[in-house]
């Protein structure tokens, strides 16, 4: 009786490490399915981000803080308002943008200076200010964007928060098209309209307290 118990036990031990050994497989099989899954979908996902995207996201968000840091020191030091700052400063950015296309026009080889200060490594700036994208009804974008700003501060300047605040979410709507443009069509970025759109951002978030005001 004691010879048959233990070989019963043996078989039983026999049986439970077989049935182990099959769940931790099972285990395996089912991570190393969901490993290959998640590889396949990620690769994927890649193939269809654009390759410019990151890059554009991350030097708008480069822009945006810096300017947020200067409107912040102009505001200590001189008492500007930072919403007034942003606006100036996106039709200096504007203007310039004016001027570099004028200079395209005039002489196709003109390079534009280098200051990578929204950290963009590829700056492809003559390429999208000498695309088709760049004008509207033969006018260049950025004269349409200096007209933009200089409503939008006079809006400000004459108490109009509510008109202000759609040219400025009509800025945004714009920056976003143009910077699908950029990345999708002429596949280049141009460092000063990406110092816009950023500055676009802040403009609309200075003028949001507005919505809340009721």
């Amino acid at each position: 009786m004691p010879e048959t118990m233990t070989a019963a036990s043996w078989w039983h031990e026999i049986r439970r490490r077989t049935r182990e050994r099959d769940m931790q497989r099972l285990v395996w099989q089912n991570r190393t399915r969901k490993a290959t899954l998640a590889a396949y979908l990620g690769a994927r996902a890649r193939a269809r981000v654009p390759a410019l995207l990151p890059e554009f996201v991350k030097a708008m968000l480069g822009a945006a803080l810096g300017f947020w840091l200067l409107a912040g020191a102009l505001a200590w030091l001189f008492d500007a308002r930072p919403l007034y700052t942003y606006v100036v400063l996106a039709i200096v950015f504007a203007l310039q943008a004016t001027y570099y296309k004028r200079q395209l026009a005039r002489d196709p080889e003109f390079r534009v200076r280098r200051c990578h200060c929204a950290g963009a490594r590829r700056d492809n700036t003559e390429t999208v200010l000498k695309s088709s994208a760049s004008t509207i009804l033969g006018v260049p974008n950025s004269v349409w964007a200096v007209a933009l700003y200089s409503a939008l501060l006079v809006l400000l300047y004459g108490g109009y928060a509510r008109a202000a605040l759609l040219v400025a979410g009509v800025a945004v709507l714009a920056s976003g098209y143009f910077g699908y443009v950029m990345i999708a069509r002429v596949k280049g970025l141009c460092s000063t309209c990406v110092n816009i759109a950023g500055l676009n951002c802040l403009i609309l978030w200075q003028l949001l307290p507005v919505l809340r005001a009721g």
